[in-house]
């Protein structure tokens, strides 16, 4: 959660949930699973940005790239990769979870959406405030993670959030 006194819950069912503690009270904004480890990335605190568990209930505060305003995070091909709407390097890899490595972003545009299909991560961008993004480049894709690709976005919309499925990009 954004904030709170417990901002992790967890569900078995998605209908009854349990409250839970984070490694860290910061704004975590993103969680995803992979290689059977949880993890979550946040805009704020110091140098440990990104928090790890194994069963989604005990967390474990861990260092990330940079302090970043991380946004999302995202698993696909073996690697945790996560983007940030602010910030020198706007992505950051991880093979573990645990070991990050800054990257560069295709353009310094404000990252906030992110998700893997089809073989390629796919971030979109927003522009709320001072966080500000291009014109007709609010798109980026990787096949690795890695090197990023600028593409055009159908618009300058504000796009917070981006998934696959059934064979499309929404």
């Amino acid at each position: 959660a954004f904030s709170g006194t417990n901002q992790v819950m967890t569900s078995p069912d998605g209908i009854t949930w349990t409250a839970r503690t984070a490694a860290a009270a910061y704004e975590w904004r993103s969680v995803t699973y992979g290689s059977g480890l949880f993890v979550a990335v946040a805009s704020s605190g110091t140098g440990n940005r990104v928090m790890t568990s194994p069963d989604g209930i005990t967390w474990t505060s861990r260092a990330s790239a940079a302090d970043n305003n991380w946004g999302s995070v995202t698993y696909g091909n073996g690697l945790f990769v996560a983007v940030s709407f602010d910030g020198t390097n706007r992505v950051m890899t991880s093979p573990d979870g645990i070991t990050w490595t800054a990257r560069t972003a295709s353009v310094n545009n404000a990252w906030y959406g992110l998700t893997y299909g089809k073989g390629l991560f796919v971030a979109t961008a927003v522009e709320v405030g001072p966080f500000t993004s291009g014109s007709g480049n609010r798109v980026m894709t990787s096949p690795d993670g890695i090197n990023w690709t600028t593409r055009t976005s159908a618009d300058d919309n504000t796009w917070y959030t981006v998934t696959y499925g059934n064979g499309i990009f929404v």
